[in-house]
């Protein structure tokens, strides 16, 4: 009996041995994984991770380590020793990712996760669909390519689905589509899934209203899709939705449903998309929301006293909206509050009293027409790192040392703020270490003492303020430096070459003499904005452009700049606009540019150049939208096909040019400010006003010696807003074409030797405001129609064969003497031609050329202020959305 129960028990033994052993993994899965590590180097250079770690490198083919179980990122079924969960996220991958995979053959998937590393565009397999099992795919931030395959469809157990932000690293572009299949196509079978993030994926179609029979979802993420159409009202009513971001979808709209008591959202975010109307009440019933973001849409209304019920907010955007309110004075009670974002709505009243948001780190209030004291809201944020309150009506002046002791304060921007330094200032020491200061028109007239004493600044703009002297030198740490509009004199001195880390350089505007340091050109391997127009420099532009030219805008109007175009400007293949009118440049045209696809603006306007126009502005310069030869000695006829494929005339609106400086701050935030390149402003009786904010499209070849017929093909610049072929030599008719131009708004044939009726389809221009055809030798009628009688006797004077309204010479009356050709204006009449067209020019060449014609009526008006060029305003502004990572 002792022999039976001593046998039994050492069965037992066995038996519980056996079954505690662990389960080694597959052979054949560990073979699929290591024939999967081979296809890849290590290259951890690209990681979005700061600490990126190959977990691949723990894998062993033999001996310790060898059970694939063990290895990093591997996780086994206990039981069966199956792969089940395969996490390599931020692991360094490198390489393509091939069709015929082995990692394919892990066929009991159910978790795969790749995020974060480099496939070097390769397509997403189509074997995917092979993974039956899975439940979560992440293939985000991998620099993946093409259309996404059919078979992710077929994957009907997925419940979280992430294929966000594939884009190129360096400029952003959208590397994966999804049109065939769409959207609509992709979720229909994928009836589980509860996280849905597409951010960044090329969708463009109209949003699809079976996502909102997921009723499963509880976050979906679908930013900056190219999403069009109505936003179907269900989908903010899914009953577990906690996370919702449609953020920049510009043509998707949408309004608010009255939303349920029950809702669980904790992050809605309609940022820059279409959405509009008024908030419902029942939105300030959404408890749990820690996170709102309603900036740059088409809100309108009163911001309720109610929004205070929303106790959980940390993040809360408002801008960009039509409010017709007072900012709340019940924000105070949303004390978890760290970011605060209510700029350019128009909102009026005094701020309230924010002493209860102890833990606010940004605040931004500018563009508004807020009143009262600074001083009463600020003293009570201690935490306070980012403050923007530009452009308000705030009593003044501001005294500077309300800041002494807010030491965690990094960024600060007043413009347009009267702002007072005490005589008797503290000790510097005592103010914040800023690393973004805008003093933008603040009425400065000496710089301010504790300047000198910042160490970290990275951006400093005391642009258009009464600042004299000598021009202060840049620290190493600055990134943008922007200090035109002053009266600093002088010469650039050569120290400005050790400020090594400079992107934007401003000096526009001052009285600055000499010749331009030839070591500031050097810098063009880092330098991306040189604006020194409108100084009184002098000498040559040095062969000193770096191989590696980063500039993107080159801007040296307005001195006395002389000798030929350095053809080491060709390097700077990243170019976009090259000003450089009203110098003394002596050169042909330079066609060697043209290996600089992105130039947009060339303005040369007022110099010595000669000799023909190139056969074909298009080939070599498809982005031009700008171009400004005036003044000039070109010569020689304008070739049928000069005009041909200009691409970027033939669109109806561009977007403004910008350069993006990414900082980081001590409390670990991340900011990206755009940099804007000037704006031009219209001098009226009651001070400087904003004329237009987007780049216009122009031609300008006026007063050279060209010879010929006017192109027809100059009809096919369907976008073009302004032309001038005044004063050449000019022969033939106005092209039948030009009724083609339907944005144009400035038209000047003036001072040539035009002949034939002037084109009835011109009445059809309805933007036209500004017409000079006169000094021609045209004949006929003047066409009459609505913009045709809003022009005067001079756009016709001059052409002895003209007849009609606005001339006294009526049709078929031959005894009316109009002015003949050979008589020329008075001398009035010829300064405000002048005038005109300088302002336009100068309106137009500049970095970062903005500019909408309201010139129509401005200058027609003969009690009118000239147009003064004083460009600059904003010279920097903050991004409506603060880049940060975590978009998806």
């Amino acid at each position: 009996m002792k022999k039976f129960h001593l046998l039994l028990l050492c069965l037992l033994a066995c038996v519980a041995s056996t079954s505690s052993s662990p389960i080694l993994c597959h052979d054949t899965e560990r073979s699929a994984l290591l024939h999967f590590k081979q296809s890849f180097s290590i290259h951890c250079s690209n990681s979005a991770n700061p600490s990126p770690y190959a977990k691949i490198l723990s894998w062993k083919p033999t001996g310790d380590g060898s059970d694939c179980c063990e290895w990093d990122g591997v996780e086994c079924d206990e039981h069966t020793g199956h792969v089940l969960s395969l996490d390599l996220s931020s692991s360094c991958l490198y390489g393509s990712l091939p069709s015929n995979s082995t990692l394919f053959e892990l066929v009991h998937l159910q978790a795969l996760n790749l995020a974060d590393n480099d496939f070097r565009y390769s397509p997403i397999p189509s074997k995917l669909g092979h993974l039956v099992n899975l439940r979560y795919l992440n293939l985000s931030q991998s620099r993946l390519y093409g259309q996404v395959p059919i078979e992710v469809s077929t994957l009907s157990n997925l419940i979280s689905l992430d294929l966000s932000l594939n884009l190129e690293p360096s400029s952003g572009f959208q590397l994966l589509t999804l049109q065939d299949p769409n959207l609509a196509t992709l979720v229909k079978n994928l009836t589980a899934l509860e996280v849905l993030r597409l951010s960044e994926v090329n969708i463009s179609s109209p949003f699809p209203e079976i996502i909102a029979n997921l009723t499963s979802l509880r976050s979906l993420r679908l930013v900056n899709c190219g999403l069009n159409g109505l936003f179907p009202e269900d989908v903010f009513l899914l009953p577990g939705l906690q996370v919702l971001r449609l953020d920049e979808n510009t043509y998707l709209s949408g309004y608010f449903p009255e939303f349920q008591s029950t809702s669980k959202l904790s992050l809605l975010s309609v940022e820059n998309t279409g959405f509009y109307g008024q908030i419902p009440l029942s939105l300030y019933n959404l408890t749990q929301l820690s996170y709102l973001d309603l900036s740059q849409c088409n809100f309108q209304g009163h911001l309720s006293n109610s929004i205070g019920k929303l106790s959980h907010l940390t993040h809360l955007s408002l801008s960009g909206n039509s409010w017709i309110s007072e900012i709340p004075r019940t924000l105070s009670n949303l004390t978890q509050l760290s970011y605060l974002e209510i700029n350019h709505c128009n909102l009026v009243g005094d701020v309230p009293n924010f002493t209860n948001l102890t833990k606010l780190i940004y605040l931004n209030l500018e563009d508004n027409r807020l009143t009262g004291s600074i001083t009463s809201f600020i003293s009570g944020l201690p935490n306070l790192g980012i403050l923007f309150l530009d452009e308000n009506n705030f009593t003044g002046p501001l005294h500077f040392d309300i800041f002494v002791g807010h030491q965690n304060l990094e960024a600060l921007s007043l413009s347009n703020i009267d702002i007072g330094f005490p005589t008797n200032t503290h000790n510097n020491s005592y103010y914040p270490q800023f690393v973004v200061l805008d003093l933008f028109t603040c009425d400065l007239n000496r710089l301010p003492d504790f300047i000198h004493n910042q160490t970290r600044l990275s951006v400093l703009n005391l642009g258009f303020n009464k600042i004299k002297g000598s021009l202060p030198i840049p620290s190493p740490s600055l990134i943008s430096y922007r200090v035109g509009g002053n009266g600093f004199r002088g010469e650039i001195p050569e120290a400005f070459c050790n400020a090594t880390s400079l992107k934007v350089l401003d000096l526009q505007f001052n009285l600055l003499s000499g010749k331009i340091p030839p070591c500031l050109f050097n810098l063009s391997n880092r330098l991306e904005l040189l604006d020194l127009k409108h100084n009184d420099l002098h000498g040559m532009i040095p062969e000193a452009f770096a191989s590696s030219c980063k500039l993107k805008f080159l801007d040296l109007g307005s001195n006395s700049i002389e000798g030929a175009l350095p053809r080491s400007l060709a390097n700077c293949s990243f170019l976009e606009a090259l000003a450089l009118a009203n110098n003394i440049i002596v050169d042909t045209f330079p066609i060697w540019l043209s290996g600089l696809p992105g130039l947009q603006q060339i303005s040369l306007d007022s110099n010595k150049l000669h000799g023909p126009l190139p056969p074909k502005f298009g080939v070599g310069f498809p982005s031009l939208y700008w171009i400004g030869l005036s003044d000039n000695q070109f010569t020689g006829n304008m070739s049928d096909e000069l005009f041909d494929d200009l691409y970027a005339m033939q669109k109806l609106r561009l977007q403004p040019s910008e350069i993006e400086v990414t900082l980081d701050f001590a409390n670990g935030g991340e900011m990206t400010m755009v940099s804007g390149f000037g704006r031009p402003f219209a001098n009226a009786s009651n001070g400087i006003q904003l004329v237009s904010t987007y780049p216009m499209i122009s031609v300008d070849l006026s007063k050279n010696r060209l010879v010929g017929k006017v192109p027809d093909s100059i009809g096919n610049l369907t976008g073009l807003q302004y032309l001038d072929l005044s004063y050449n030599n000019l022969t033939g008719g106005i092209p039948f074409s030009f009724s083609d131009l339907a944005q144009l708004l400035s038209l000047d044939l003036s001072h040539n030797r035009l002949s034939g009726e002037i084109p009835q389809g011109l009445t059809q221009l309805s933007f036209l405001s500004q017409l000079d055809v006169s000094y021609n030798q045209l004949t006929g009628p003047i066409p009459q129609g609505v913009q045709f009688s809003t022009f005067n006797n001079d756009s016709f004077i001059g052409n002895a064969g003209l007849c009609g309204s606005p001339l006294s010479k009526k049709c078929g009356n031959p005894e009316v003497r109009a002015a003949s050709p050979n008589e020329s204006p008075s001398k009035e009449d010829d300064v405000s031609t002048d005038v005109i067209g300088w302002v336009i020019r100068s309106m137009g060449y500049i970095s970062g050329l903005v500019v909408g014609v309201v010139i129509g009526r401005m200058i027609s008006d003969e009690n009118h202020d000239w147009f003064v060029e004083t460009f600059g305003r904003r010279q920097h502004k903050k991004n409506k959305k603060k880049k940060q990572r975590g978009i998806r």
